[in-house]
């Protein structure tokens, strides 16, 4: 799964790897070490007039458009790709191709057990890029919240001793497909929905700081050295 990450470059960095429209403004997001679900998280759509690649600010958690409030009764921030099609909370927005890229440096995850906390990311210091869906809800005086959530699999081999499920991340190459840059199918979408190869991965232990959200430094993605082996 995918409960808690981080996004602490400069934008002009990250703009340069998703390739944002030139004249695209930069969100106002600020950057931090220990983003969690109900915060705003920034994704990357597909802009339908100008068919460029836009940065968007949205809510980490989905609120399907049919739902009566925006507070979910149930967890909305992971979408397990199995099931896409047949949950109600995605299946309108899988349907309608509202596909987004979820931009991380990262994520965190706790070993099956003891619960202890590790950073994950990608290496050569490419961003994490995830695999979202994303919808429009309209509340009843009109005010409108976008929201995504991040589709997950099962875990390859590095993740597996931490947990049996990981998001889907995005190898650049897929990214014009999953945007809908390409006419792409649904069959062909879902292929992509696949554990990352491990050896573009990495991880390392961290502090147990990590754990509370009011923690945003830093100071949480140096390895720790209490931990111990993974295995």
């Amino acid at each position: 799964m995918c409960g808690r990450a981080r996004l602490p470059q400069d934008y002009s960095e990250i703009k340069r790897q998703i390739k944002f429209g030139e004249h695209r403004a930069a969100p106002n997001l600020m950057p931090t070490w220990n983003l969690a679900p109900t915060q705003d998280i920034l994704t990357c759509v597909r802009d339908a007039v100008s068919g460029e690649r836009a940065p968007v600010k949205m809510r980490w958690g989905l609120i399907p458009g049919w739902a009566k409030e925006a507070k979910m009764k149930y967890a909305t921030f992971n979408a397990r790709s199995e099931t896409l099609e047949t949950t109600a909370s995605f299946r309108d927005a899988w349907k309608k191709g509202r596909r987004c890229l979820v931009i991380t440096d990262g994520f965190y995850e706790w070993r099956k057990g003891d619960k202890k906390p590790y950073a994950i990311a990608c290496v050569n210091d490419r961003l994490t890029v995830m695999a979202g869906l994303w919808d429009e809800w309209k509340g009843p005086t009109g005010e409108v919240v976008l929201s995504c959530t991040i589709i997950t699999t099962h875990s390859n081999e590095l993740m597996q001793p931490l947990h049996d499920r990981m998001p889907v991340i995005l190898d650049e190459k897929d990214w014009p497909a999953w945007l809908g840059e390409v006419e792409t199918s649904f069959e062909d979408l879902k292929k992509l929905l696949v554990p990352f190869p491990s050896e573009e991965m990495h991880l390392w232990p961290v502090d147990k700081r990590v754990g509370n959200v009011r923690n945003d430094d830093a100071s949480l993605v140096l390895e720790a050295t209490d931990i111990g082996p993974l295995l």
